[in-house]
């Protein structure tokens, strides 16, 4: 079968312009070249941000015909608005932690509703989340050996998690959590710069006991979107940060390594970095 030349074969589950802010040598958009960890096989190298993470006609829907690229050209639409937003905030920032009380992150209520669908967005689109689909498959699977559970393949799969997509059910729902709750700026002063991953956008179990998994709405949970090697959100319940737009300093190389612990645990294959991975391959370990 014969491709149509405007067809988008290798699709990135995360934007090229969320992926650019953590080059080597800073933001140069497409051009921008990153480190890589493949906790699969181990491998350390560099690449540009072209050229993963992506997967072949990954959010196709064969059963569209000529349309069947719809949910690809959206993510191309709203790429370019996620791209202004994310300069548009790094350029507010202010590193200098002397300068905190002048350098407080004034964004507007606009901004705020928009980068919190560009987040929850984020975590739709991703391997992890069709993944998420085969697990609750197998827990049914697992839990109820004598129901009547359908036998799902791979294109099953595919149709589950482009139906979740197009129907913003998931997307509203963590959009709407996350632009009710508050919002803090972790600034990285150390030399271990905050990573990344093919998952970037994560919820954080805080429980000090981790029985059963965490509903999303509980005050324990908080969620994680690193946007750069020196900035980073983090997102609050209210009920245990009273006020929004703060920002939190960190001074110390474990508390950098914790969060990209976090960003670990979340990954599906690929970490990213703008400092070599070769270097670093025992943290890595450590933290698996």
């Amino acid at each position: 079968m014969a491709t149509n030349e405007n067809e988008v074969i290798r699709q990135h589950t995360v934007p090229v312009c969320y992926l650019a802010n953590f080059g080597i040598n800073g933001n140069q958009s497409r051009d921008s070249v990153v480190y890589f960890y493949n906790i699969q096989d181990g491998k350390a190298d560099q690449s540009g941000v072209e050229s993963f993470p992506v997967e072949k006609y990954f959010y196709d829907i064969e059963s569209l015909g000529e349309h069947k690229q719809i949910i690809e050209k959206m993510f191309s639409e709203i790429e370019g608005e996620l791209s202004t937003l994310l300069k548009e905030l790094l350029d507010l920032i202010v590193i200098d932690p002397k300068d905190r009380e002048s350098s407080i992150v004034q964004i507007s209520t606009e901004q705020k509703n928009t980068l919190s669908a560009q987040i929850a967005m984020q975590a739709a689109r991703t391997r992890a989340f069709r993944d998420y689909f085969k697990s609750v498959h197998q827990q049914l699977k697992d839990g109820l050996p004598f129901a009547d559970i359908p036998r799902y393949e791979k294109a099953d799969f595919q149709r589950l998690h482009t139906t979740e997509i197009l129907s913003f059910g998931m997307s509203n729902f963590y959009a709407n959590l996350f632009d009710d709750r508050h919002w803090v700026f972790l600034i990285n002063h150390t030399d271990t710069p905050f990573l990344t991953s093919d998952n970037p956008a994560i919820m954080i179990d805080n429980r000090k006991e981790k029985n059963g998994p965490i509903s999303p709405v509980s005050d324990e949970a908080t969620f994680y979107f690193p946007i750069s090697p020196i900035v980073a959100i983090e997102i609050y319940d209210k009920k245990v940060l009273k006020n929004d737009l703060r920002y939190f300093d960190i001074h110390q190389d474990k508390n950098v390594r914790w969060y990209n612990g976090q960003i670990l645990k979340n990954c599906t294959r690929f970490l990213f970095s703008n400092k070599d991975f070769k270097s670093a391959k025992s943290e890595v370990a450590s933290n698996e």
